[in-house]
Protein backbone atom coordinates (compact mmCIF):
# COMPACT_ATOMS: atom_id res chain seq x y z
CA UNK A 1 0.00 0.00 0.00
CA UNK A 2 2.78 2.67 0.86
CA UNK A 3 4.85 1.42 -2.25
CA UNK A 4 1.75 2.77 -4.40
CA UNK A 5 1.14 5.76 -2.70
CA UNK A 6 4.89 6.83 -3.07
CA UNK A 7 4.28 5.81 -7.16
CA UNK A 8 1.48 8.31 -7.13
CA UNK A 9 2.92 11.05 -5.43
CA UNK A 10 6.33 10.45 -7.96
CA UNK A 11 4.19 10.71 -10.92
CA UNK A 12 2.43 13.81 -9.16
CA UNK A 13 5.68 15.45 -8.66
CA UNK A 14 7.01 14.51 -12.65
CA UNK A 15 3.45 15.71 -14.47
CA UNK A 16 3.97 18.79 -12.13
CA UNK A 17 7.29 20.14 -13.21
CA UNK A 18 6.44 19.03 -16.34
CA UNK A 19 4.04 21.68 -16.74
CA UNK A 20 6.20 23.94 -14.84
CA UNK A 21 8.80 23.50 -18.03
CA UNK A 22 5.77 24.04 -20.10
CA UNK A 23 4.90 27.16 -18.77
CA UNK A 24 8.10 28.54 -18.76
CA UNK A 25 8.76 27.33 -22.26
CA UNK A 26 5.66 29.61 -23.14
CA UNK A 27 7.00 32.20 -21.07
CA UNK A 28 10.44 31.96 -22.53
CA UNK A 29 8.51 31.72 -25.92
CA UNK A 30 6.47 34.61 -25.36
CA UNK A 31 9.09 37.06 -24.26
CA UNK A 32 11.27 35.92 -27.64
CA UNK A 33 8.11 37.46 -29.89
CA UNK A 34 7.88 40.43 -27.62
CA UNK A 35 11.32 41.24 -28.18
CA UNK A 36 11.41 40.08 -31.74
CA UNK A 37 8.48 42.70 -32.45
CA UNK A 38 10.36 45.16 -30.84
CA UNK A 39 13.16 45.08 -32.74
CA UNK A 40 11.15 44.94 -36.11
CA UNK A 41 9.25 47.79 -34.66
CA UNK A 42 12.39 49.74 -33.91
CA UNK A 43 14.30 48.75 -37.21
CA UNK A 44 10.80 50.05 -39.10
CA UNK A 45 10.75 53.16 -37.21
CA UNK A 46 14.74 53.71 -38.22
CA UNK A 47 14.10 52.75 -41.49
CA UNK A 48 11.63 55.54 -41.67
CA UNK A 49 13.19 57.83 -39.99
CA UNK A 50 16.36 57.67 -42.66
CA UNK A 51 14.14 57.73 -45.48
CA UNK A 52 12.03 60.74 -44.28
CA UNK A 53 15.53 61.97 -43.59
CA UNK A 54 16.62 61.60 -46.85
CA UNK A 55 13.66 62.50 -48.49
CA UNK A 56 13.72 65.88 -46.27
CA UNK A 57 17.39 66.30 -47.75
CA UNK A 58 16.42 65.67 -51.25
CA UNK A 59 13.85 68.00 -51.12
CA UNK A 60 15.63 70.59 -49.45
CA UNK A 61 18.24 70.36 -52.23
CA UNK A 62 15.56 70.60 -55.04
CA UNK A 63 13.88 73.91 -53.35
CA UNK A 64 16.87 75.37 -52.64
CA UNK A 65 18.07 75.11 -56.53
CA UNK A 66 14.63 75.92 -57.18
CA UNK A 67 15.23 79.24 -54.92
CA UNK A 68 18.12 79.84 -56.91
CA UNK A 69 16.34 79.88 -60.10
CA UNK A 70 13.81 81.78 -59.53
CA UNK A 71 15.90 84.60 -57.91
CA UNK A 72 18.31 84.46 -61.16
CA UNK A 73 14.93 84.36 -62.71
CA UNK A 74 13.36 87.30 -60.68
CA UNK A 75 16.73 89.36 -61.23
CA UNK A 76 17.03 89.21 -64.97
CA UNK A 77 13.23 90.20 -64.90
CA UNK A 78 13.67 92.87 -62.38
CA UNK A 79 16.90 93.62 -64.65
CA UNK A 80 15.09 93.89 -68.02
CA UNK A 81 12.57 96.20 -66.54
CA UNK A 82 14.61 98.50 -64.99
CA UNK A 83 16.54 98.76 -68.54
CA UNK A 84 13.12 99.34 -70.00
CA UNK A 85 12.19 101.95 -67.34
CA UNK A 86 15.59 103.56 -67.93
CA UNK A 87 15.14 103.42 -71.96
CA UNK A 88 11.94 105.22 -71.48
CA UNK A 89 12.86 107.67 -69.14
CA UNK A 90 16.32 108.55 -71.85
CA UNK A 91 13.72 108.56 -74.70
CA UNK A 92 11.34 110.96 -72.35
CA UNK A 93 14.52 113.40 -71.83
CA UNK A 94 15.61 113.00 -75.07
CA UNK A 95 12.20 114.22 -76.84
CA UNK A 96 11.64 116.78 -74.38
CA UNK A 97 15.31 118.05 -74.92
CA UNK A 98 14.89 118.25 -78.78
CA UNK A 99 11.05 119.71 -78.52
CA UNK A 100 12.70 122.79 -76.38
CA UNK A 101 15.51 123.02 -78.70
CA UNK A 102 13.39 123.03 -81.78
CA UNK A 103 11.36 125.41 -80.09
CA UNK A 104 13.86 127.51 -79.29
CA UNK A 105 15.77 127.46 -82.68
CA UNK A 106 11.98 128.46 -84.56
CA UNK A 107 11.41 131.25 -82.13
CA UNK A 108 15.11 132.55 -82.85
CA UNK A 109 14.40 132.34 -86.18
CA UNK A 110 10.81 133.64 -86.18
CA UNK A 111 12.73 136.58 -84.24
CA UNK A 112 14.92 137.20 -86.73
CA UNK A 113 13.17 137.37 -89.56
CA UNK A 114 10.68 139.42 -87.58
CA UNK A 115 14.00 141.97 -87.36
CA UNK A 116 14.72 141.75 -90.52
CA UNK A 117 11.01 142.29 -91.89
CA UNK A 118 10.50 145.02 -89.73
CA UNK A 119 14.34 146.55 -90.49
CA UNK A 120 12.81 146.10 -94.30
CA UNK A 121 9.57 147.47 -94.32
CA UNK A 122 11.22 150.91 -92.64
CA UNK A 123 13.54 150.77 -95.59
CA UNK A 124 11.06 150.39 -98.00
CA UNK A 125 8.83 153.08 -96.45
CA UNK A 126 11.84 155.21 -96.56
CA UNK A 127 12.38 154.71 -100.40
CA UNK A 128 9.05 155.51 -101.15
CA UNK A 129 9.12 158.75 -99.14
CA UNK A 130 12.30 159.65 -100.96
CA UNK A 131 10.96 159.10 -104.23
CA UNK A 132 7.20 160.13 -103.88
CA UNK A 133 8.69 163.20 -106.05
CA UNK A 134 9.68 160.63 -108.91
CA UNK A 135 7.07 158.25 -108.92
CA UNK A 136 4.44 158.85 -106.74
CA UNK A 137 1.62 156.69 -107.68
CA UNK A 138 4.33 153.53 -107.99
CA UNK A 139 5.42 154.20 -105.01
CA UNK A 140 2.65 154.43 -103.07
CA UNK A 141 1.54 150.72 -104.54
CA UNK A 142 4.48 149.15 -104.13
CA UNK A 143 4.54 150.32 -100.63
CA UNK A 144 0.93 149.11 -99.49
CA UNK A 145 1.86 145.96 -101.16
CA UNK A 146 5.13 145.38 -99.62
CA UNK A 147 3.41 146.41 -96.32
CA UNK A 148 0.86 144.33 -96.73
CA UNK A 149 3.12 141.29 -97.67
CA UNK A 150 5.29 141.69 -94.71
CA UNK A 151 2.50 142.36 -92.35
CA UNK A 152 0.93 139.07 -93.60
CA UNK A 153 4.40 137.01 -93.05
CA UNK A 154 5.02 138.49 -89.35
CA UNK A 155 1.34 136.73 -88.93
CA UNK A 156 2.23 133.55 -89.91
CA UNK A 157 5.44 133.77 -88.38
CA UNK A 158 3.72 134.41 -84.85
CA UNK A 159 1.03 131.77 -85.56
CA UNK A 160 4.03 129.51 -86.23
CA UNK A 161 5.27 130.26 -83.14
CA UNK A 162 2.27 130.24 -80.46
CA UNK A 163 1.39 126.33 -82.18
CA UNK A 164 4.66 125.54 -81.09
CA UNK A 165 4.53 126.62 -77.82
CA UNK A 166 0.84 125.23 -77.98
CA UNK A 167 2.19 121.83 -78.61
CA UNK A 168 4.70 121.42 -75.67
CA UNK A 169 2.14 122.21 -73.40
CA UNK A 170 0.28 119.84 -74.61
CA UNK A 171 3.27 117.20 -74.58
CA UNK A 172 3.53 118.16 -70.94
CA UNK A 173 0.13 117.96 -70.25
CA UNK A 174 0.04 114.52 -71.79
CA UNK A 175 2.84 113.03 -70.01
CA UNK A 176 1.36 114.47 -66.81
CA UNK A 177 -1.77 112.59 -67.57
CA UNK A 178 -0.01 109.35 -68.09
CA UNK A 179 1.68 109.57 -64.57
CA UNK A 180 -2.09 110.47 -62.93
CA UNK A 181 -3.37 107.76 -64.35
CA UNK A 182 -0.23 105.23 -63.62
CA UNK A 183 -1.12 106.66 -60.07
CA UNK A 184 -4.71 105.98 -59.82
CA UNK A 185 -3.90 102.39 -61.23
CA UNK A 186 -1.45 101.48 -58.60
CA UNK A 187 -3.75 103.22 -55.72
CA UNK A 188 -6.48 100.68 -57.14
CA UNK A 189 -4.27 97.94 -56.85
CA UNK A 190 -2.70 99.01 -53.54
CA UNK A 191 -6.54 99.38 -52.28
CA UNK A 192 -7.35 95.85 -53.43
CA UNK A 193 -4.47 93.96 -51.95
CA UNK A 194 -5.18 96.00 -48.39
CA UNK A 195 -8.40 94.60 -48.35
CA UNK A 196 -7.43 90.90 -48.61
CA UNK A 197 -7.59 88.91 -45.85
CA UNK A 198 -4.50 88.44 -44.58
CA UNK A 199 -2.99 91.83 -45.55
CA UNK A 200 -2.90 92.68 -42.13
CA UNK A 201 0.32 90.12 -41.36
CA UNK A 202 2.50 91.91 -44.05
CA UNK A 203 3.18 94.15 -41.75
CA UNK A 204 6.47 95.70 -42.73
CA UNK A 205 5.37 95.39 -46.81
CA UNK A 206 2.50 97.16 -45.93
CA UNK A 207 4.40 100.20 -44.45
CA UNK A 208 7.22 100.19 -47.23
CA UNK A 209 4.12 101.09 -49.78
CA UNK A 210 2.05 103.15 -47.18
CA UNK A 211 5.83 105.07 -47.12
CA UNK A 212 5.97 104.90 -50.56
CA UNK A 213 2.65 106.40 -51.62
CA UNK A 214 3.09 108.88 -48.95
CA UNK A 215 6.35 110.47 -50.95
CA UNK A 216 4.28 111.22 -54.24
CA UNK A 217 3.04 114.41 -54.63
CA UNK A 218 0.04 114.26 -56.71
CA UNK A 219 0.86 118.37 -58.04
CA UNK A 220 3.93 116.97 -59.53
CA UNK A 221 4.32 113.41 -60.00
CA UNK A 222 8.27 112.44 -60.26
CA UNK A 223 8.92 109.52 -62.39
CA UNK A 224 11.59 107.61 -59.25
CA UNK A 225 8.53 107.89 -56.84
CA UNK A 226 5.98 106.30 -59.16
CA UNK A 227 8.30 103.46 -59.41
CA UNK A 228 9.36 102.77 -55.91
CA UNK A 229 5.30 102.94 -55.16
CA UNK A 230 4.96 100.00 -57.68
CA UNK A 231 8.14 98.10 -56.52
CA UNK A 232 6.59 98.40 -52.76
CA UNK A 233 3.11 96.63 -54.25
CA UNK A 234 4.79 94.08 -56.16
CA UNK A 235 6.84 93.31 -52.54
CA UNK A 236 3.50 93.76 -50.69
CA UNK A 237 1.92 91.32 -53.37
CA UNK A 238 4.55 89.27 -53.05
CA UNK A 239 4.36 88.75 -49.17
CA UNK A 240 0.09 88.59 -49.36
CA UNK A 241 0.80 85.66 -51.45
CA UNK A 242 2.83 83.66 -49.32
CA UNK A 243 0.91 84.29 -46.35
CA UNK A 244 -2.02 83.21 -48.55
CA UNK A 245 -0.04 79.70 -48.98
CA UNK A 246 0.83 79.62 -45.69
CA UNK A 247 -2.33 79.31 -44.17
CA UNK A 248 -3.24 76.72 -46.58
CA UNK A 249 -0.54 74.51 -45.87
CA UNK A 250 -1.48 74.89 -42.35
CA UNK A 251 -4.79 74.21 -42.78
CA UNK A 252 -3.69 70.94 -44.24
CA UNK A 253 -1.30 70.06 -41.26
CA UNK A 254 -3.96 70.32 -39.04
CA UNK A 255 -5.94 67.75 -40.89
CA UNK A 256 -2.94 65.33 -41.51
CA UNK A 257 -2.27 65.67 -37.56
CA UNK A 258 -6.09 65.04 -36.93
CA UNK A 259 -5.62 61.64 -39.52
CA UNK A 260 -2.24 60.78 -37.48
CA UNK A 261 -3.93 61.24 -34.18
CA UNK A 262 -7.15 58.60 -35.69
CA UNK A 263 -4.63 56.10 -36.52
CA UNK A 264 -2.91 56.78 -33.22
CA UNK A 265 0.90 57.80 -35.22
CA UNK A 266 0.84 61.25 -33.87
CA UNK A 267 5.02 60.89 -33.65
CA UNK A 268 5.01 61.05 -37.63
CA UNK A 269 3.83 64.73 -37.48
CA UNK A 270 7.00 65.56 -35.83
CA UNK A 271 8.48 66.83 -39.01
CA UNK A 272 6.08 67.99 -40.23
CA UNK A 273 5.50 70.62 -37.76
CA UNK A 274 8.93 71.80 -37.62
CA UNK A 275 8.88 72.15 -41.27
CA UNK A 276 6.06 74.56 -40.51
CA UNK A 277 7.29 76.30 -37.22
CA UNK A 278 10.45 77.10 -39.81
CA UNK A 279 8.22 78.35 -42.58
CA UNK A 280 6.29 80.62 -39.71
CA UNK A 281 9.69 82.04 -38.41
CA UNK A 282 10.02 86.00 -39.63
CA UNK A 283 12.61 86.04 -42.79
CA UNK A 284 11.51 82.90 -43.79
CA UNK A 285 11.43 82.79 -47.74
CA UNK A 286 9.86 80.82 -50.37
CA UNK A 287 12.22 77.87 -50.20
CA UNK A 288 10.59 77.70 -46.39
CA UNK A 289 7.32 77.11 -47.80
CA UNK A 290 8.47 74.51 -50.35
CA UNK A 291 9.96 72.48 -47.67
CA UNK A 292 7.15 72.50 -45.67
CA UNK A 293 4.97 71.86 -48.55
CA UNK A 294 7.21 68.74 -49.01
CA UNK A 295 6.85 67.80 -45.52
CA UNK A 296 3.08 67.44 -45.86
CA UNK A 297 3.08 65.35 -48.86
CA UNK A 298 5.72 63.24 -46.91
CA UNK A 299 3.63 62.73 -43.82
CA UNK A 300 0.52 62.11 -46.23
CA UNK A 301 2.50 59.56 -47.85
CA UNK A 302 3.29 57.81 -44.45
CA UNK A 303 -0.69 57.59 -43.35
CA UNK A 304 -1.56 56.41 -47.09
CA UNK A 305 0.77 53.34 -45.89
CA UNK A 306 -0.69 52.86 -42.80
CA UNK A 307 -2.27 49.28 -42.92
CA UNK A 308 -5.28 50.62 -41.25
CA UNK A 309 -5.89 53.69 -44.19
CA UNK A 310 -6.65 50.93 -46.94
CA UNK A 311 -2.92 50.52 -48.24
CA UNK A 312 -0.26 47.85 -47.83
CA UNK A 313 2.56 48.42 -45.26
CA UNK A 314 5.53 48.90 -46.78
CA UNK A 315 4.14 50.08 -50.50
CA UNK A 316 2.69 53.91 -50.80
CA UNK A 317 -0.37 54.49 -52.57
CA UNK A 318 0.31 56.89 -55.02
CA UNK A 319 -1.44 58.93 -57.73
CA UNK A 320 0.13 59.16 -60.79
CA UNK A 321 0.08 62.45 -63.24
CA UNK A 322 -2.22 61.25 -65.11
CA UNK A 323 -4.98 60.14 -62.77
CA UNK A 324 -8.36 62.17 -62.73
CA UNK A 325 -8.59 64.87 -60.30
CA UNK A 326 -11.74 64.94 -58.50
CA UNK A 327 -12.77 67.87 -56.04
CA UNK A 328 -13.01 67.29 -52.62
CA UNK A 329 -15.05 67.74 -49.59
CA UNK A 330 -13.68 70.85 -47.08
CA UNK A 331 -11.46 69.83 -44.79
CA UNK A 332 -10.41 66.44 -46.34
CA UNK A 333 -6.82 65.65 -45.37
CA UNK A 334 -6.23 64.15 -48.68
CA UNK A 335 -7.21 67.94 -50.57
CA UNK A 336 -4.45 69.78 -52.48
CA UNK A 337 -3.59 73.13 -52.57
CA UNK A 338 -5.70 73.17 -56.09
CA UNK A 339 -9.18 72.42 -54.24
CA UNK A 340 -8.46 68.72 -55.53
CA UNK A 341 -8.06 65.32 -54.04
CA UNK A 342 -4.55 64.36 -53.77
CA UNK A 343 -4.87 60.11 -53.41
Amino acid sequence: MSTMTRSNSDTSVTFSLAELAKIEQERVAEEDGLRARARQNEARARSEAEANRRALETAELAAQAEARIKRERDAAAEKARTDARERIAADVARIEVEARARLDADNAARAHELVVLRARAEGTKSRVQIGLAAALGLALLAGSLGAYEASQHVTRIEQDASRLHDENLALGRERDNAKSTDLAALDRRYAALRARPLAAGAEEARATAEAARGAIDIRAIDHGRLRAFADAIDGLDARVDALDKLAALDHREADLAAWAADHRRAEITAAARAAGLRARSPGADESALRLYEVALDQLRDALAQSPSSGGVAGHATTTTATSTKQACAQGDPGCGLDGTRIF
